[in-house]
């Protein structure tokens, strides 16, 4: 467990430093493809085959988050965003027609106090509606279902910390309430190198269910979509948010290298498939170490891998 421990922090935390005298071998390390493969395809095996003598080798791909020159990087630029989203209200009764019963809205002062006490402190910038640039939801002009998709820019809020709030309010006292699913949700980030997405409601946004009215019936959040569902019974009224949790699209973690080979891992070589076609660079760090210090050697290669054409 100590030397597994161990391991983890030279891969996740740098290289130990120390002024002990305590001997450490040098590192004696190449790394060459096996076979001298010239043309490397999507998903063929590529076996990496390492020659010295150090004790671990880290690898990193080449591929988005597995970059070596990101490893300390904890906050990045971001050139654009955009949040795009589908809400379907289905069951609505005349009563809930013309309507807007869903709403989104924007918090930066929020303070994550998931109660009605910490909602009501927040400020809420409400974005949707009917006026221009607003975002569209459903209203169900004279019908019981409405299937509304939006995309918007959101590059305004790509340096600021936010929650977003999607709401379902009613305040007419029925049964027989509408059911809306919101999917298809991303927030998307531009940054150099390309675009990362923000897909899953439960994992990746953190919704959490907040109640300022009856909380009867069925509101979850899974990887895939948010649920809004009543109690059909249910006689009173409703004021269900989900909340987010705060998002910084600026921040990101580092780039993690893969441990291939350890003192228990007497690896002579790692195979590694690319799923994508492009241009990678493949960094491997090889290190010796003991409990005082540690001494590495860098191995940088391009790997050109191309989609294959039956």
């Amino acid at each position: 467990m100590k030397r597994y421990l161990y391991l983890l922090l030279i891969v996740t935390g740098g290289l130990l430093v120390s002024c002990d005298s305590e001997k450490v071998d040098d590192v004696d390390f190449d790394v060459t493809i096996s076979n001298n493969l010239k043309e490397i395809y999507v998903e063929d095996d590529v076996t990496f085959e390492f020659s010295g003598n150090p004790a671990y080798i880290v690898f990193y791909s080449g591929e988005s988050g597995h970059e070596y020159a990101y490893k300390d990087r904890l906050r990045v630029d971001v050139e654009s965003m955009r949040f795009s989203y589908t809400i379907t209200q289905q069951y609505t009764d005349d009563i809930f027609q013309n309507k807007e019963t869903m709403q989104i809205y924007i918090s930066e002062d929020f303070n994550g106090d998931y109660t009605s006490e910490g909602m009501n402190k927040a400020t809420w910038t409400k974005l949707s509606g009917t006026g221009e640039g607003e975002l569209k939801v459903p209203l169900c002009d004279n019908k019981r279902k409405e299937e509304v998709s939006e995309s918007a820019d959101f590059s305004i809020y790509k340096d600021r910390k936010f929650y977003l709030g999607i709401r379902y309010k009613t305040t007419v006292p029925a049964s027989g309430w509408p059911r809306v699913d919101v999917t298809s949700m991303n927030l998307e980030k531009v940054i150099p190198g390309g675009t990362v997405p923000m897909t899953n409601p439960s994992k990746g946004f953190g919704f959490n269910f907040v109640y300022l009215d009856s909380k009867d019936g069925n509101f979850w959040a899974d990887d895939v979509k948010l649920l809004f569902q009543p109690k059909s019974d249910n006689e009173g009224t409703y004021d269900v948010w989900a909340v987010s949790q705060q998002i910084d699209v600026a921040a990101v973690a580092p780039d993690m290298g893969v441990p291939v080979k350890s003192l228990d891992m007497k690896s002579p070589s790692y195979t590694y498939n690319y799923t994508e076609p492009g241009e990678y660079k493949v960094t491997f760090v090889a290190l010796n170490a003991n409990a005082w210090n540690t001494k590495s050697v860098m191995k940088e290669m391009k790997v050109v891998v191309k989609e294959r054409i039956d």
